[in-house]
């Protein structure tokens, strides 16, 4: 299947995808398709953008980047990293600031189903319960599918190297994350959306993408529609589909 036919019919495909062995007692096949919404996930550095660009160039659709939102809001994460003296105090002004753009990350989702979108990639850290929530609840709404692609790079050598290259380059949006300190306050939040229940209690469909080591593993159906679509656009640097 091509991106294109892939793409096409993602409204329709409803097929099973086998399922490696997970943390859920229970993974329930998703009901037949409208709207897909990837759910990007992800510590920073692991290479979330790289990849929700890469989907989007795949299968089109509309691509809602936190880094854009930062920028329109007037959201500068080196000021408030020399502001909160890298995460350690004052974090609760940041905080507020933080949640303004995941509020307006899912006001821009909202309207994007609103406006019959087929393919929403929501490119952002979610890294906590509630705000993986807030997109669970839009996708209910619209009774779109969430896929959760779920982004790691678990070789603490390669994310400092990642972060290195970053500085120098704060200006353009998506490398304004160059200190260590973003990690380590995202870290400190993180709670695995392998956990995650949807509000009918059934678990989304989960992506993990571990890019340094070439591998792609599923968890629960996210279509085969969907999965052609992550093939077309990994699949050069993919070795394995579990």
């Amino acid at each position: 299947m091509t991106p294109r036919e892939a793409t096409t019919c993602l409204r329709a495909c409803a097929t099973s995808v086998s399922s490696p062995p997970s943390r859920r007692s229970e993974l329930a096949p998703l009901a037949p398709r409208s709207a897909t919404v990837v759910l990007m996930a992800g510590l920073p550095a692991t290479g979330k953008t790289t990849t929700a660009r890469r989907l989007h160039a795949a299968a089109g659709g509309v691509l809602i980047r936190s880094c854009d939102v930062y920028q329109a809001l007037g959201i500068s994460l080196p000021a408030w990293v020399a502001r909160t003296s890298g995460f350690t105090v004052g974090v609760e002004a940041y905080d507020r600031v933080r949640d303004r753009a995941y509020e307006e990350m899912a006001r821009l989702l909202d309207a994007s189903l609103a406006a019959s979108a087929d393919l929403v990639v929501v490119d952002a850290v979610h890294g906590e319960p509630e705000k993986r929530q807030k997109v669970y609840e839009v996708c209910q709404r619209h009774r779109a599918t969430p896929v959760v692609v779920l982004c790691l790079c678990e070789d603490p050598v390669e994310i400092e190297r990642r972060f290195a290259a970053r500085r120098g380059r704060e200006a353009e949006p998506e490398h304004e994350a160059s200190d260590l300190a973003v990690y380590r306050d995202i870290q400190r939040r993180w709670r695995d959306p392998r956990d995650d229940a949807l509000q009918d209690g059934r678990a989304p469909a989960i992506l993990t993408y571990d890019a340094p080591r070439d591998r792609l593993s599923v968890i629960g159906d996210p279509g085969e529609a969907f999965l052609a679509i992550a093939r077309a656009a990994l699949g050069r640097t993919v070795a394995a589909i579990e």
